[in-house]
């Protein structure tokens, strides 16, 4: 549905004409009011949040410049970069684990005779020295 926005010096939603389709078009062909198509996240009471993107003549929030949609989809796209790098570098800890285990395993396997062979504990027969 196109509804009509006026926008102020700076750009900002100030009023709204949302009653109808026909009743929109006639308004938009006032001074300073434009006909854009309605965003089902576009709400009067914080029309101010949002402007009109010259570009495509959508509505967007003045913050972003993005429709609603499109912060989603950059979200969307940062979250799996950030879940991406995590992942990374958790498979990176995970391979220096394994190297670590493995270097501590062939360390045992090299000590291990040392350690089996049975040493003596005195050099006499009965305990005592030389």
């Amino acid at each position: 549905m196109k509804i009509a926005v006026k926008l102020n010096e700076d750009k900002i939603v100030i009023n709204t004409n949302n009653t109808n389709e026909k009743a929109a078009k006639e308004q938009a062909k006032k001074e300073g009011w434009a006909l854009v198509e309605s965003d089902p996240a576009f709400s009067i009471e914080t029309e101010y949040l949002w402007t009109v993107r010259e570009s495509d003549n959508k509505l967007v929030h003045i913050s972003t410049g993005m429709t609603p949609d499109e912060e989603k989809t950059q979200a969307d796209a940062l979250l799996g970069k950030n879940v991406g790098t995590t992942l990374t570098a958790a498979q990176g800890a995970d391979k220096k684990a394994d190297n670590a285990v493995a270097g501590l395993a062939q360390f045992g396997k090299l000590v291990a005779p040392l350690l089996a062979t049975p040493q003596p504990s005195s050099n006499t027969d009965d305990g005592g020295t030389k």
